[in-house]
């Protein structure tokens, strides 16, 4: 019975921070900070995961209800090298286990690199920096053998040459897992909050947040795991102005109708996919696809391997290693680093 209140509590909590958001007024402008999962493992499954068969300490930053297998004192390190100089960083820490739950807290910092500054009328003011920080503190809490409950409180802010912003917002998951089926299924809100100008022309007004899902398959006598992911299923059309718009033929005139599926189209703009394959006791291969990254990148219908997604995981002692490769378009891809260690095995308690 009690399992039953907390379940219904949780889902009624969710749908409050749902229509809440309504609430908000205008959006300002989303932060990659929010966006860009820094997890090698992630990223290459196709982004953040709200639901998983194992714990996961780097994918506990962005749900912490992976928190489960990570031992107390425990610590991952991320980093993401992304385009122009941006750069990404990540640290995250596994606190004491406190009944009936577990705790975590950590920062995430981009780096945009350096911007060229110019007065009104074109003269050089050489250059200022930009910046993204946010820290987190997170809870999870088992309601039985099952379902998992989690909350995560950040704050942060945006540093863009003298103008600042700060933000604050909360974050909201669920998580179901049937380990003798293989099967595990999430549901989370990330990035709900909200920023205030605070110095200069920094806009005020709501976080861009984003509704999201995942839905885990394992097969007992199959060294793979699947994984379908959900992104941004608070809003249906996330096609850009025009997509499905007919075209007119340069020759003759004559208006040639757009081919594009629209509803299978939209679908699957909010689909990602990946493949976890086990390669021995302590190695792993991660091979994941974006529907949206790969149409939405693709320069002059060339697609490439844009959307497709690589990466490997391997231990070395008692340091467990991560990378990937993210293709976003021909001009380039991320690569996502990260490892996770114990210091206490090192030196004792601390």
């Amino acid at each position: 019975m009690m399992k039953h209140i907390h379940f219904h509590t949780t889902l009624a909590i969710i749908s409050l921070v749902f229509v809440a958001s309504r609430a908000l007024g205008q959006q300002v402008q989303e932060s990659l900070v929010f966006e860009i999962p820094t997890d090698a493992r992630s990223a290459a499954l196709g982004g953040t995961l709200m639901a998983d068969l194992q714990g996961d300490l780097h994918a506990s930053a962005y749900n912490p209800n992976l928190l489960d297998s990570a031992d107390a004192g425990m610590i991952a390190l991320d980093y993401v090298n992304y385009f122009s100089g941006i750069g990404l960083i990540s640290v995250n820490y596994a606190r004491e286990k406190r009944r009936p739950g577990m705790t975590q807290v950590g920062m995430r910092a981009l780096n945009y690199g350096q911007f060229d500054a110019f007065d009104a009328a074109g003269n050089d003011q050489g250059t200022f920096p930009g910046s993204d920080l946010i820290g987190f503190a997170g809870w999870s809490h088992p309601i039985d053998s099952t379902w998992t409950v989690s909350a995560q409180l950040f704050a942060g802010s945006r540093s863009l040459n003298r103008e600042v912003a700060i933000w604050a917002g909360l974050e909201g998951f669920v998580q179901a897992r049937w380990p003798q089926k293989g099967l595990a299924i999430g549901a989370g809100i990330t990035g709900f909050g909200h920023q205030w100008g605070w110095k200069g022309t920094q806009p005020t007004g709501s976080l861009p947040w984003n509704l999201q899902w995942s839905f885990v398959k394992g097969f007992k006598n199959a060294p793979f795991t699947l994984y379908l992911k959900g992104n941004h299923l608070e809003e249906w059309d996330l096609a850009p102005p025009g997509t499905y718009d007919d075209s007119v033929d340069p020759l003759t005139g004559e208006i040639i109708p757009s081919k594009t599926f629209k509803f299978g189209d939209q679908l699957m703009r909010h689909i990602a996919l990946g493949t976890q394959i086990k390669l021995g006791p302590s190695g792993a291969l991660f091979i994941g696809y974006d529907y949206r990254r790969r149409i939405e990148m693709a320069a002059s219908q060339r697609y490439g391997t844009n959307g497709f997604s690589i990466g490997g995981e391997f231990k070395v002692r008692d340091f467990r290693f991560r990378l990937s490769r993210n293709t976003y378009h021909f001009a380039g891809s991320s690569t996502h680093i990260g490892v996770t260690f114990n210091p206490r095995r090192f030196k004792g308690n601390f």
